[in-house]
């Protein structure tokens, strides 16, 4: 054990080293929701960007701060580039297992990965892993739980091995602990060096695993000794139970998702819909086939697999079956949800003896049933779950990763480690060509210095902290955080279009766009004040539609940061539109506008009971519709901080 002891000791170095950008992806799927997106945004084409090909079957991608996570059936995790899909970093989990294998009764595959800061965090059957995200490097590792003696068994004399518990669930990342179960109990570690924080040993974990919904653990317990299945909502802090309630015993046992202080637990054929408060049942519905699959929400609406076959999408107020997404008997589908676009992974299987698996990947609208793009992989294979990030879907089938949808460039472009279809003629492959442009290093593209002048309402001087960011082809190609000098100069790219979010404690974050032309800028912050509605620019739309931009994301995430230091706070959020058009319509635009940017939210760390959603279609203009100027100030969101 001196091993993990050293380990135990560099991360707690480590973790005192800041980290300004790390992106979370602390739960199966990304988040409470489980839609498999963490940003909003939508993937708009089938264009292959890149492939690559795993040692063995590829499965469970995820996202964060550009690099992809990826494991394989040889208990191989990958680190890709996200833009090129290169390999950075690979190991061998097996190695790292076998040490704890002789002090266990189980062994087994790798669970679902998640991200907290600079880590990765990977459970087998037999410990947790925890892994420096950057460079592949063995944080620390633990059993399971505690190390416990068996009984003497055998001959007189025979001296008892200790033995290890497996663990059943898949993980999840809760605050600064990691959250589990085993067949005996739920428990939580610290993810800095591993100690155990709590534990609740009412709780029988199996497949399924926990959610968290504010200052709750909705988790569910299949004690097979008394053939029962309990819902149990705990208290996050001390894993001290809040309620219980036993419902039928379920096929197989999913995670419940939340919504509105509403619990969604599937059992069977059967969705509950449970009061977070008490367990109280809202409603139950019946359905015509087994639910397959984890419930997810989006868009008003909750989706989930019947028979591994067809994708349902039902109302969360009742239960009511609005739409049946129809895929392929027993094609396995996995999907990833962006507000009203699912984008469906399954497969089908070749004519002939040997029934080869292949997969496919199509994207819809569910909202009015309207088919948008479909993509099939080019190599055998079954599919694993996709994500989504950045306008790109990561699909695994076989031993090959798929990133689609690219914006820019040719339909296949160069990079990933497997290979490319020839565009020129499909029925030949071949090898991708070696990628001859250098990657953009933002420290070699040429400079201005700009003055800034940042003050509060009073036109007082107020320090400040200001990111900068260039983007080329939509994508970012400059990004840093920096404060102005002495002299209120900025140092920042050259070129049209440069952004520039200004934050300062206890101030509203503020965008602004600076033109080649502009060599002088004044910027005022104005002070947070309860029940006060503020106006905030630059949180733009697709046309007609309530998908975020990605050039919404930066001020947005200023604002999440904002709510992460000042715990207190909450946030009403607004839409509002103008006037060309159906009333109704922009009514329902607005909602979802304003539903848009606090999923995003929740989505990035803000608890969903600290956040409200209004729209206002129409209704309150702050500008004439007459004019074009006019318009675009009432096409606007607003946001409202209160306690």
């Amino acid at each position: 054990m001196k091993y993990i002891f050293k380990i135990t000791f560099f991360i707690i170095l480590v973790s005192l080293i800041p980290n300004l950008y790390a992106k979370d992806w602390p739960i199966f799927k990304g988040n409470i929701y489980f839609t498999g997106n963490n940003d909003e945004i939508i993937v708009k084409n089938n264009n292959l960007k890149w492939l690559f090909q795993a040692d063995a079957r590829a499965f469970n991608p995820i996202v964060s701060e550009g690099k992809i996570y990826l494991l394989d059936k040889k208990s191989n995790i990958y680190c890709l580039d996200e833009e090129y899909g290169k390999l950075l970093w690979k190991i061998n989990m097996s190695s790292i297992s076998r040490q704890f294998k002789s002090h266990s009764r189980a062994a087994g595959k790798i669970k679902y990965p998640l991200i907290k800061g600079n880590t990765l965090f990977l459970t087998d059957p037999i410990a947790i892993y925890a892994i420096d995200k950057r460079n592949g490097r063995i944080l620390w590792a633990r059993t399971g739980m505690r190390i416990e003696k068996t009984p003497t068994r055998g001959l007189v004399g025979r001296r008892a091995l200790p033995m290890v518990d497996g663990i059943y669930s898949n993980p999840m990342i809760l605050d600064n602990e990691i959250l589990y179960g085993t067949r005996k109990m739920l428990m939580t570690r610290s993810i800095q060096n591993g100690h155990i924080k709590w534990e609740n040993r009412n709780i029988r974990s199996y497949s399924g695993f926990p959610t968290i919904y504010d200052k709750y653990v909705i988790t569910q317990s299949m004690n097979y000794t008394t053939n029962k299945f309990t819902i149990y909502c705990l208290e996050s802090n001390t894993g001290k139970e809040v309620w219980s309630k036993t419902l039928k015993k379920p096929f197989k046992i999913f995670p419940p998702v939340v919504y509105k202080e509403k619990i969604y637990i599937p059992t069977g054929k059967e969705i509950y819909c449970l009061n977070l408060k008490n367990g109280n049942t809202i409603w139950s519905k019946k359905y015509k086939g087994l639910i397959s699959s984890i419930p997810s929400f989006t868009d008003r609406a909750i989706l989930f697999s019947i028979d591994n076959s067809d994708i349902a999408v039902i109302s969360p107020k009742n239960g009511k079956l609005l739409k049946k997404i129809k895929v392929s008997k027993r094609s396995g589908p996995k999907f990833v949800t962006t507000r009203d676009q699912v984008y469906i992974a399954y497969h089908k299987f070749t004519n002939g003896k040997k029934k080869l698996p292949f997969g496919h990947l199509k994207a819809k609208n569910f909202s009015d049933n309207s088919p948008l793009w479909e993509f099939k992989a080019p190599f055998p294979g079954a599919v694993s779950q996709p994500v989504s990030s950045n306008g790109i879907i990561f699909f695994p089938a076989g031993n090959y990763l798929y990133a689609v949808g690219t914006e820019y460039g040719s339909r296949i472009t160069d990079g990933g480690s497997g290979f490319s279809v020839n565009p020129k003629n499909k029925d030949k492959w071949i090898k991708p060509p070696e990628r001859n442009g250098k990657k953009i290093n933002s420290n070699t593209l040429p400079t201005r210095k700009i003055k800034m002048k940042i003050t509060d309402s009073a036109k007082n001087p107020i320090p400040s902290i200001i990111e900068v960011i260039k983007r080329r082809n939509g994508k970012i190609i400059y990004h840093k955080k920096i404060r102005p000098n002495s002299n209120g100069e900025l140092t920042i790219p050259k070129g049209k279009k440069v952004e520039l979010i200004i934050t300062s404690k206890d101030y509203i974050p503020k965008k602004v766009t600076v033109k080649d032309s502009e060599n002088k800028k004044d910027i005022t912050l104005y002070k947070i004040e309860i029940d006060k509605n503020y106006v905030i620019d630059n949180i733009n739309f697709e046309l007609n539609k309530a998908y975020l931009k990605k050039n919404s994301l930066n001020i947005l995430n200023s604002i999440i940061d904002l709510m992460k230091r000042k715990k207190s706070l909450k946030l009403k959020v607004s839409g509002h539109t103008d006037s060309v058009g159906n009333s109704k319509y922009n009514q329902q635009l607005s909602e979802k506008r304003a539903d848009s940017v606090i999923e995003y939210m929740v989505k990035n760390g803000i608890s969903p009971a600290r956040l409200t959603a209004t729209g206002y279609g129409e209704t309150k203009p702050i500008a004439t519709n007459k004019t074009k100027n006019g318009r675009a100030k009432n096409r606007r969101t607003e946001f409202i901080f209160t306690k």
